[in-house]
């Protein structure tokens, strides 16, 4: 679960919702974006795909691992190469607080 920093080659957005309201009172919901970092982003393949299958609520389409940064909530999504993911779980590898992965799936 170890990387090189040449592998880390994608940069990603991360974001959050934010609720506010428009201009007549209504409630709306944005994203707001509130970091960017350098990650390696990989589908999920082979045995990894399937355990992640077996799991009910799992969606999993891809892994994406980053440098640890606090924070990052499975309510969260990101952006990378044009394309937005929305983040199914959130684990600290080895529990190290160095690498961050990210499992996620597609938005429709």
């Amino acid at each position: 679960m170890s990387y090189t920093a040449q592998e880390l080659n994608t940069k990603i957005a991360l974001q959050r919702r934010v609720q506010g309201v428009d201009e007549i009172g209504q409630p709306i919901d944005t994203w707001e974006t509130y970091g960017e970092a350098f990650a390696k982003v990989e589908p999920l393949m082979g045995r990894e795909y399937m355990l992640a299958q077996q799991v009910p609520t799992s969606q999993a389409k891809a892994k994406v691992t980053m440098r640890w940064r606090d924070g990052v909530l499975p309510s969260d999504r990101i952006v990378a190469r044009g394309q937005t993911w929305e983040i199914v779980d959130v684990q600290n590898a080895r529990f190290r607080n160095f690498e961050l992965l990210l499992y996620v799936t597609t938005i429709e």
